[in-house]
């Protein structure tokens, strides 16, 4: 018997194989997924604990944060591999000894760091990433706060509402660099002269910009970094330029010997209102920097570490709560920065802003 198929029925047939089809490829997919499951799928990692933003390497933010990492290396989340092995077993139906696999956790002898350390191009990069990005922890100069507080006044955003002060760390001193035969011989020379004052990332332009309105010195703003600093001054570019930072800084401290016979430190002038916002003058000294030729007179702008409240759940308190105990136990050691001699663990009454509650509990 001859069967034949009109136009529907082919179209019937045609869709009943490509429906069995779809159906099938399901069937494949989900049971793949579910064979999946059955496997043993590696261990999550996890991340640091913490992340802070510190400096450019060789400044002082960096090193400083880079001892903190050192002391809390202990708090780390050690690291497992799983291997295989084969184990005897006693079979309870027999009675014999059976071979068996079985997977085992095998230490890797690494550790995943407890505080995550970036690099940063400044106080000012620092704010704004505390602001708003996933960091835990930053530096700030206190007078970078100071300003992003009185903006606050004017704007709808609050940026500063949700960062608390967790230690005063001490002091950076304002450094005016310039070369030892140009033509800056003290800071009333820097009129009508190019000023490299840093970028705007960097707090060191708050306060060459600062410095600059309450002395009245009319010099020219160049918007330069620190680390394209020098060779704009050997250049001719700049005469001069300002950087903020913990002496002794480490990449001046440890200049090469051509550089170190090439420039000097100018002092900054007795100002009331300089003195008002930074304290009495102090001194670097040749002890800092072994290529001075004497002690120069500067002010000294204090160093901040903060973090935000925003979001911030009881894990990654505990966690800063951790931190902040390992520097209290080992920032007196040896081999750290020699700053850390100026971290105490008590408010600064120079200070009027608000500390996290954890500062009171340390």
């Amino acid at each position: 018997m001859t069967l034949t198929l009109n136009n529907n029925s082919i179209m019937k047939l045609k869709f009943t194989l490509l429906v069995t089809m779809i159906f099938g490829l399901m069937s494949l997919t989900i049971n793949s997924a579910m064979a999946q499951d059955d496997i043993a799928q590696p261990e999550t990692v996890s991340g640091p604990k913490l992340k802070i933003v510190s400096g450019f390497k060789g400044g002082s933010y960096y090193q400083m944060a880079k001892d903190m990492q050192k002391m809390t290396r202990s708090l780390g989340e050690a690291q497992y591999t799983e291997q295989t092995v084969t184990d005897s077993v006693i079979d309870p139906e027999t009675n014999e000894k059976i071979a068996q696999d079985k997977t085992i956790k095998v230490p890797t002898g690494d550790t995943i760091e407890f505080l995550e350390v970036r690099e940063s191009d400044g106080s000012y990069y620092n704010f704004l990433k505390i602001d708003k990005s996933d960091v835990d922890l930053t530096f700030l100069q206190y007078d970078v706060l100071l300003m992003e507080d009185e903006k606050d006044l004017q704007r709808k955003l609050k940026k500063v509402a949700d960062i608390r002060i967790l230690l005063p760390f001490g002091a950076e001193q304002i450094h005016l660099i310039t070369t030892k035969n140009g033509k800056i011989k003290s800071f009333d020379d820097l009129k009508n002269k190019r000023v490299g004052i840093g970028s705007k990332l960097q707090g060191t332009n708050v306060t060459a910009l600062y410095i600059k309105e309450q002395t009245k010195m009319k010099w020219e703003d160049v918007e330069i970094p620190y680390d394209k600093a020098f060779r704009a001054l050997f250049n001719g570019d700049i005469d001069a330029f300002f950087f903020v930072g913990k002496a002794p800084v480490s990449d001046l401290a440890n200049l090469s010997k051509t550089m170190k016979d090439k420039i000097t430190l100018i002092s900054l002038p007795v100002n009331e209102k300089l003195k008002d916002a930074y304290g009495e003058q102090i001194d670097i000294t040749m002890d800092q920097y072994k290529w001075l030729e004497a002690n120069v007179k500067t002010y000294q702008v204090k160093t901040v570490l903060v973090t935000s409240i925003r979001d911030q759940d009881p894990a990654k308190v505990e966690a800063i709560k951790e931190l902040l105990r390992a520097i209290k136990e080992n920032k007196d050691k040896a081999g750290f920065h020699p700053g850390w001699a100026n971290v105490v663990f008590e408010e600064d009454p120079a200070i009027e802003f608000q500390y996290h509650p954890m500062m009171k509990e340390i």
